[in-house]
C-alpha cells in the first residue's frame, strides 16, 4: 500500500472538523451502533470491516486520527476520512508492519443520531509467534510467555483448497503443547483416507524441543501405560496424506494414559465428530499440569499432564453461514467444555461436562477470543449436554 506523508496540521485540521461534525437530532438520539470485525491484527493482515447499524435515516462520519501512516479507508491511496447512511459498511486497510514492536491506530466514528465511538486498533510485530493467526475463530489468545511457541499449520484439501488445518501452543520446557485448535467440517474429514501414520518431528521447530515419538510411543523407564495422544485427531483430518500427516507431528501429541485414551477420549472425539455442521464446528484441545509430574522417554524429560480437555462451539442452526465474530445473541451459540483427569479412571463425557469458563480459570487461557464480547460471558457459562443431541 504506498503511504504518503501527512503533516500534523493536516490531521489536526480533520479531526476537528470530524468532532465538529452536525449533531442535531430530529429524531430519538442513540440508537446507532458500529463495530469492528475485531481489534487486533497480525504483521501483515491487510484489512478489517467497520459495520454501521441503527435507523437508516441517519448518516456517520469516520476519522482515523492516529495510526493514519499505516492506515487507510482506501487501498489506493491516503484517505484518512469517510461517510456513509447507517446500515452500510466501510473497508480499513493496512499496510504490512515490518517491525517487530507492535502499533496502534485510533478510528473515531460519529453518526448524526448523537452517538459517537473511539475504537483503537492493535497490529503486531513480526516476532517468532508471527505466523500464528489470530483471526481465526477457534483461537485463543496468545500467551506471553518465552517458552511457547504459537504456530499455525496449513494444507491442500482434496477440493483443492489451501487452508488452515490448525495452530498450537507448544510448551518448549514441558515438550507439550499447551493447547491445539481447530475448525472442524466435512471438507477436512472426506474424501476418508487410510491413516497415515507418519510419526514424524515438527518441521517447523528445533528436534531437540520435541519429543521423540517418532520411533515408537513412551516405552523407555517403564512407560508403556502412556499413549501417544493425538490432539488433533487422526480421523479428523481424512482429506489428503499432507492433511493427516501433520496429524502425526510429536508437537500434537500429549502423553495419555492409555485406558483412558482408547477408552473415554477416544469415543469422544467420535462424537465430536457427529456433531460436524454446516456452519464450522470450532474446536480446543488441551493439557493441564497442576500435579507436577514427568517422565524420561529416550533421554528426554517430558511432563505428564494432571488433565486432558476439550471445548467445542458451534452455531445452534448449524446453517447459519455466519462467522463467529458477526452473531450477537448468544442463544445462537452452544458451547460446552470435557475436563478428565488423565488417569484410567478417568469417568464418562457426561461427568467430565463442564462450562469453557471453569476451564479458562484452570488453564489461565481465554478461549474463542473472536468471540462478540456483549455475548462471550453468556456463551462461556454454558453447560448444557443436552444441546449436543449426538451424546
Amino acid at each position: 500500500m504506498k503511504r504518503f506523508f501527512i503533516t500534523l496540521s493536516v490531521v489536526l485540521t480533520v479531526s476537528l472538523t470530524f468532532l465538529a461534525c452536525d449533531t442535531e437530532d430530529p429524531w430519538s438520539p442513540f440508537e446507532s451502533k458500529a463495530t469492528l470485525s475485531r481489534t487486533t491484527l497480525g504483521w501483515d493482515e491487510q484489512s478489517l470491516t467497520l459495520t454501521t447499524s441503527g435507523d437508516t435515516r441517519y448518516d456517520w462520519s469516520a476519522a482515523i486520527v492516529e495510526g493514519y501512516e499505516w492506515a487507510s479507508f482506501s487501498n489506493s491511496n491516503e484517505q484518512i476520512t469517510k461517510k456513509g447512511k447507517v446500515g452500510t459498511t466501510a473497508t480499513i486497510y493496512f499496510s504490512t508492519n515490518t517491525t517487530t514492536e507492535s502499533r496502534t491506530a485510533s478510528l473515531h466514528i460519529k453518526f448524526t443520531d448523537g452517538y459517537s465511538k473511539v475504537f483503537t486498533i492493535e497490529q503486531y510485530g513480526i516476532t517468532e509467534n508471527s505466523f500464528y493467526d489470530r483471526n481465526w475463530a477457534e483461537q485463543p489468545e496468545m500467551i506471553d510467555n518465552d517458552d511457547l511457541i504459537h504456530k499455525t499449520y496449513y494444507t491442500t484439501l482434496a477440493n483443492g483448497k489451501y487452508v488452515r488445518n490448525y495452530s498450537i501452543c507448544y510448551d518448549t520446557e514441558r515438550l507439550v503443547s499447551r493447547w491445539v485448535a481447530y475448525p472442524l467440517h466435512s471438507c477436512y474429514t472426506s474424501p476418508s483416507l487410510n491413516r497415515t501414520n507418519a510419526w514424524s518431528f515438527d518441521p517447523a521447530l528445533p528436534e531437540n524441543i520435541q519429543q521423540n515419538i517418532v520411533s515408537g510411543g513412551y516405552n523407555d523407564g517403564g512407560n508403556r501405560q502412556l499413549d501417544r495422544g493425538h490432539m488433533l485427531p487422526s480421523a479428523s483430518r481424512y482429506s489428503t496424506y499432507e492433511t493427516n500427516a501433520q496429524t502425526f507431528y510429536a508437537t500434537n501429541m500429549m502423553p495419555q494414559n492409555s485406558t483412558f485414551n482408547q477408552g473415554v477420549w477416544g469415543q469422544l472425539e467420535g462424537q465430536v465428530r457427529k456433531a460436524i455442521c454446516a456452519d464450522t464446528l470450532y474446536v480446543v484441545v488441551g493439557t493441564l499440569f497442576e500435579d507436577g509430574r514427568t517422565f524420561t522417554s529416550r533421554g528426554r524429560t517430558i511432563a505428564r499432564p494432571s488433565h486432558c480437555y476439550k471445548i467445542l462451539l458451534r452455531t445452534k442452526d448449524g446453517n447459519t453461514k455466519k462467522s463467529i465474530s458477526q452473531i450477537t445473541d448468544a442463544s445462537e451459540i452452544k458451547a460446552i467444555g470435557f475436563l478428565f483427569a488423565n488417569e484410567s479412571s478417568a469417568g464418562s463425557y457426561e461427568s467430565a461436562a463442564v462450562s469453557i469458563a471453569d476451564i479458562e480459570k484452570r488453564a489461565g487461557v481465554t478461549f474463542f477470543r473472536n468471540l462478540n464480547p456483549a455475548i462471550a460471558e453468556k456463551v462461556k457459562s454454558q453447560n448444557n449436554l443436552k444441546d449436543w443431541s449426538n451424546f
